[in-house]
């Protein structure tokens, strides 16, 4: 319970941050379903590698005009998978885990025809590494996101946006992490933590 009022929390503060602005801004609210390419970890003891799955992802982004060829954006992001580690035949399952982005940044536009837009842009916020398993705790950290793709209208209302997005945190590679009764059994592969993504959202706007 305590870990979903932390990310509640996250979601809500990061959102008000756009809707409290000039309400004469354009909003977009786009839900959106993806698929991720994760990253590693390492098992202390035994130095053994542990993959997060790749996945689908689901989550949502506001996005809110800011001028004419650029616009403010919040991403809420979630990954439900597994974390993995490399057996003689095939993975072993370690534990589940859920991996969620809480992003604030901006995007500028560029037109490509009169109904189309491609864009890029960047972010910052929390990475949140969840664990389901019994006893071991959660953690956060900031992270960095670049993102790209095309926006398409179909109607003054309503249209449609493939993106794709990289996700860097910055991380001492040394630290544990997923810790339970004060005993660690998992560090960071390396200094970043990286993951990528391609999605697709319905992009509604009001």
């Amino acid at each position: 319970m305590k870990i979903n009022y932390i990310n509640n929390n996250y979601i809500i503060f990061l959102t008000l941050c756009l809707v409290s602005l000039p309400s004469i801004a354009a909003t977009e609210v786009i839900p959106f379903s993806g698929y991720r390419i994760s990253g590693e970890f390492t098992e202390l003891n035994t130095g053994v590698s542990l993959d997060v799955d790749d996945s689908n992802t689901q989550g949502f982004i506001i996005n809110k005009d800011y001028e004419a060829d650029s616009q403010l954006e919040f991403i809420y992001n979630k990954q439900s998978s597994v974390l993995r580690a490399a057996g003689p035949v095939s993975p072993n399952a370690v534990f589940d885990i859920d991996i969620e982005y809480f992003h604030i940044g901006g995007i500028v536009l560029k037109p490509i025809d009169k109904s189309s837009d491609s864009f890029f842009g960047a972010g910052i916020g929390i990475t949140h590494f969840s664990p389901d398993f019994s006893g071991y705790g959660s953690k956060s950290e900031w992270s960095l996101s670049l993102t790209g793709g095309i926006k398409r209208r179909i109607t003054e209302h309503l249209g449609f946006r493939i993106g794709f997005q990289f996700y860097g945190t910055p991380v001492n590679k040394n630290t544990a992490i997923f810790c339970s009764n004060g005993s660690c059994d998992i560090r960071f592969k390396s200094n970043l933590y990286t993951q990528y993504e391609t999605n697709i959202g319905l992009i509604l706007r009001f």
